[in-house]
């Protein structure tokens, strides 16, 4: 036990700060509060030894100092309990923070290893569960304190006792810990079954239409039933260790004090004991049962906490594959010439691309297209500097892109993905996220042609977007997330199948706003609409990590076979 929670304390403790004000008053309060509460039994022992000695005056002086102490105890209590309160406060803004931080930092694998479900109820439960952490560690010291000045009393009065109290404590402890070892067993079973219902509820409310389409709702409640059905399963026998250590084996401490009465009787028959000092020893037995229990309940609970403290690193320490990049160029004069020169890459062992060549030029539309896994998203994956290249070399203006500091390679390339996110809040909320200034959000809607169309909505660019932007159509959702990427000032702007899902005439506006955007941008794209083909200035044919042809349309429907299956 002892091993395992320094182990716990110091991994809460990498994780929050140790030294803050409020918890080191915690701990001396708490500690004052408990020996505090000792003297309580002691002094009601003293007031009844007086009384039956028929010293009342002095019996009345204990009673004020009894009262005295209840006040010093409640007093003590509170403020424990508000230091605690402002520790924690502190503490869970400091988790959640590093908690979402280290989110932003993930790299494709992410979602294959940690589940969306596991994500959310860390970021809300975990963080709370883990509240108790230091509180029940500390309690859990300052009990063997007291566990050791009551076995103190015992000693004093009697070795022979003191064995006997011990024997009883240790009994119960070896079987009560057997049934919390189990509790927390059954728990860590619990909460994978909790994240698993947490997460398919989660793709269910996002997938609702494909759901209601496929008729699959069904299908999907038994999937859920299964996961429940184990979650029930685990809630029971973690429950029944629980209650069976609080009612089955507290029968050995009950029966315990049965033959400690019997003891201290014949004790107190042979004038071996005082009245007094029987009822200390009885009370500081109930003390000991209290301790004991305290002790096993904040054992568990540490335990219980740790799971969810183990969770949130998992999220905060997990291993991204993503290159860190340290450049340290800060020319920000970037014109937004690309070339990939003989680039290769392994992903997971295989190669996705295979010594390929290519420049994107300023002012013109660069068209990447293939099958899908030829490449393309690849590409547009090194050129995030989510991976590094295995041969060759990438460039933007004749300069490595990993010799770039990142401030000035992230203000210099943006993308538009296929399934662009838009957050619960107004236009000019989410325009703001980008540049706050309002006049350059209007002159970039403008300019992709969705200003007049906000300006008729009854609250204008004060409009609230819900549950991603559902409120207005799939080409304005694309639009407004190109009035985005505009405003990043951004040179080269990755576009990822912007048209996918969006009608004929929504499509034509945006092949028109690309025509308009390569004016004073690279442009790159991966799409397999024939219109933004034809309208390309070159298109980049992939076929299994390989470029099968550079050309325009025109020239590379008559003769280029990969090309004309792709179109056709």
């Amino acid at each position: 036990m002892f091993a395992r929670n320094i182990k716990i304390a110091k991994d809460y403790f990498s994780l929050v700060n140790f030294k803050n004000k409020y918890l080191i008053l915690f701990i001396i309060l708490d500690l004052f509060n408990v020996l505090i509460s000792l003297l309580i039994p002691l002094l009601a022992s003293l007031i009844v030894e007086c009384l039956t000695n028929k010293l009342y005056k002095i019996a009345i002086i204990y009673v004020g100092i009894l009262g005295i102490t209840y006040l010093f105890n409640k007093i003590g209590s509170y403020f424990t309990n508000w230091c605690y309160a402002n520790f924690f406060k502190e503490t869970y803004v400091d988790v959640h923070t590093t908690l979402v931080n280290s989110i932003y930092n993930y790299d494709e694998e992410y979602f294959k290893k940690i589940s969306i479900g596991k994500i959310i109820n860390s970021s809300n439960s975990d963080i709370i569960n883990i509240a108790e952490i230091p509180s029940f560690l500390i309690e859990l010291f300052i009990e063997f304190i007291r566990l050791i000045v009551i076995y103190f009393v015992f000693a004093k009065q009697s070795i022979l006792i003191l064995l006997y109290v011990i024997i009883i404590n240790i009994i119960y402890y070896n079987f009560a810990r057997k049934c919390s070892d189990k509790n927390t067993f059954y728990l860590k079973k619990q909460i994978h079954y909790a994240d698993k219902i947490t997460g398919l509820l989660q793709q269910i409310l996002m997938g609702l239409k494909d759901i209601k389409s496929f008729d699959i709702g069904s299908k999907l409640n038994n999937k859920l039933d299964g996961y429940r059905k184990k979650w029930q399963e685990y809630y029971f026998l973690k429950r029944k260790y629980y209650f069976t250590r609080k009612t089955i084996l507290s029968l050995i401490i009950d029966f315990g004090k049965i033959f400690l009465y019997i003891i201290l009787i014949l004790f107190l028959v042979k004038n071996k004991l005082s009245i007094s000092i029987f009822l200390l020893l009885i009370s500081y037995y109930e003390k000991l049962k209290d301790s004991i229990n305290d002790i096993m309940n904040y054992d568990i609970s540490i335990r219980e906490e740790a799971v969810s403290l183990y969770r949130i690193n998992e999220i905060i320490n997990y291993k991204n594959k993503a290159i860190t990049i340290s450049g340290t160029v800060n020319n920000d004069n970037i014109n937004g010439l690309v070339e990939f020169k003989n680039v290769s890459f392994k992903y997971n062992g295989m190669l996705t691309l295979n010594n390929i060549s290519f420049v994107a030029k300023p002012n013109e539309i660069t068209t990447i297209v293939g099958q899908t896994g030829a490449g393309k998203t690849t590409i547009f994956n090194l050129l995030l500097r989510l991976y590094k290249v295995d041969k060759g070399k990438i460039l933007i203006d004749n300069l490595n892109i990993y010799e770039y500091s990142s401030i000035v390679y992230y203000s210099n390339i943006s993308i538009v993905n296929q399934k662009t996110f838009i957050f619960d809040m107004s236009i000019r909320a989410n325009l703001s996220l980008i540049d706050s200034n309002k006049k350059r959000q209007v002159d970039a809607c403008k300019r992709v042609g969705i200003h007049d169309f906000i300006m008729s909505l009854p609250n204008g660019y004060n409009t609230i977007l819900k549950k991603d932007a559902y409120n207005i159509s799939g080409g304005q959702k694309q639009l407004l997330s190109l009035a985005r990427a505009l405003l990043t000032t951004s040179e080269i702007i990755l576009l990822d199948e912007v048209t996918s899902s969006l009608d004929q005439d929504t499509t034509n506006k945006i092949v028109d706003l690309l025509d308009d955007l390569k004016t004073d941008h690279t442009l790159i794209i991966i799409t397999h609409n024939k219109e933004l083909m034809k309208a390309s200035d070159n298109l980049i044919v992939l076929k299994n990590g390989k470029i099968e042809g550079i050309g325009k349309h025109k020239d590379l429907i008559k003769n280029n076979d990969t090309y004309k299956k792709l179109v056709h």
